[in-house]
């Protein structure tokens, strides 16, 4: 090496030290250290948090949650992977005032995603946050506006954007490989049980009850909410189509370059979990987006019955072109010929292959995603991220007009130019929510 190119790159390391060292207050060199909203030990939130903690240059600073067992075993589990205990805090919003926390990873129930993602850009840190992610079409709105005045780095947790599968098939399909795609069709089933009428009970001393309701009008404590079963109530969740359907949605709209639909209807309800008064949300669901060009994306959603076997896989995404076709399935891609026979197989590794369980189902994505944000987050670069603003958003946008077409039982007419409700349509009422008093998201 030339004395001068020593120099250089001399220089450029002292460069890259100095940017390590004002990363973060105390932060050594380019470490990242972020903060876990929501880490029930059964929930998404754990299972995020240890990929976190896996990556090299990564410390889990703090663990969030309103259930104080929750706080102990991940902060037990934190302590565990790295040796180093992280604070335990009821509040989140006491990790955002941490100058030496960058990110926050938000894994909450829905209600609470787009009002921890705006506080969390709104205090200078970068932002994962599950999706969907916002609770209505109005939050999306203000998740972009703030995004944009903060220059915050945003991710949504669609694991996919980020799965080396994913890229690898992308790539050959954005390069025509089965030709123009103008129909995908994109599903989800299950075999959830039925919920029965909750009780209303003491709160449990483990729970902050108030702070878990957060930025939504206060109900009572029922014992059939806490910790997974607030997806069917409307006040906390928003059902399966923003639970699934955003995952494979959100690949078909990629690979079809849309933005915007001009109709959405919706079709389905409670088929089969008829007598179950607290499941708000259908069990069964039929949703079509209709596109400029006469491009049509659907979805169809079997939340209480699962097909017989052998069956089409348990969640995903046929993209149909004039060349070919490909299957995405929960962990993998599949190309086919123009006459239906399998031509191709894309799959990461024997680790994608095992699914363990329905809420975790591609582990390599999840590091792969989870790599992606920190290196946005380290960077301080927006642009880096798989799956920024303007995607989540759009993709977001989607499952909820199926849901607002299924409320209204009406065709739901939208500006495709700007994703609005189109002038006379029906769905106004459900495009917003109302907050408890002094948490409006504004």
């Amino acid at each position: 090496m030339q004395r001068r190119e020593f120099i250089g790159g001399a220089a450029g390391l002292f460069a890259i030290a100095a940017a390590g060292r004002a990363f973060g207050a105390g932060a050594a060199s380019n470490r990242v250290r972020l903060a876990m909203m929501g880490c029930h030990a059964k929930g998404r939130g754990f299972q995020l948090m240890q990929r976190a903690a896996e990556l090299p240059g990564v410390e889990i600073a703090a663990v969030c949650d309103v259930d104080a067992r929750a706080r102990q075993a991940a902060s037990d589990r934190i302590f565990e992977m790295t040796g180093v205990r992280p604070k335990m805090l009821v509040d989140f919003r006491e990790a955002l005032e941490d100058k030496s926390i960058d990110g926050l990873i938000c894994a909450t129930p829905d209600h609470w995603h787009a009002w921890a993602a705006v506080a969390a850009m709104k205090a200078g840190k970068a932002i994962y946050v599950e999706k969907p992610c916002s609770a209505t079409a109005a939050e999306l709105a203000v998740l972009r506006r703030v995004q944009g005045e903060t220059g915050a780095v945003f991710e949504m947790g669609s694991q996919r954007r980020s799965a080396s599968v994913t890229l690898a098939a992308m790539k050959e399909i954005k390069g025509g490989v089965i030709g123009d795609i103008h129909f995908a069709r994109t599903w989800y089933q299950n075999a959830r049980k039925p919920l029965a009428n909750g009780n209303r009970t003491p709160v449990p001393e483990w729970l902050d009850w108030a702070l878990w309701q957060g930025p939504v009008p206060r109900e009572d404590y029922r014992d059939n909410i806490v910790h997974y079963n607030w997806h069917w109530h409307r006040t906390w969740g928003t059902g399966e189509c923003p639970n699934n359907a955003t995952h494979f949605v959100d690949l078909a709209r990629w690979a079809m370059g849309l933005d915007y639909p001009e109709r959405v209807v919706s079709s389905g309800g409670k088929l089969y979990h008829r007598a179950s008064d607290d499941w708000r949300w259908p069990d069964t669901q039929h949703v079509s987006w209709e596109f400029p060009g006469g491009n049509v994306i659907t979805w169809e959603g079997q939340s209480a019955v699962k097909y017989p076997k052998p069956n089409d896989a348990w969640s995903g995404c046929y993209l149909l072109g004039t060349k070919g076709s490909v299957l995405f399935g929960p962990a993998d891609a599949t190309l086919f010929d123009g006459n239906g026979d399998e031509v191709k197989k894309w799959d990461a590794s024997a680790g994608d292959k095992s699914v363990t369980s329905l809420t975790n189902p591609t582990d390599v994505a999840d590091r792969e995603h989870m790599q992606n944000f920190v290196a946005a987050v380290r960077a301080r670069d927006p642009k880096l991220c798989s799956q920024p603003i303007d995607s989540s958003v759009k993709s977001t946008l989607l499952v909820h007009l199926g849901n607002i077409a299924w409320l209204t039982g009406e065709t739901v007419r939208v500006d495709p130019a700007t994703g609005l409700l189109a002038k006379g349509s029906p769905g106004a009422e459900f495009w917003s929510r109302t907050y408890e008093k002094g948490w409006e998201l504004v």
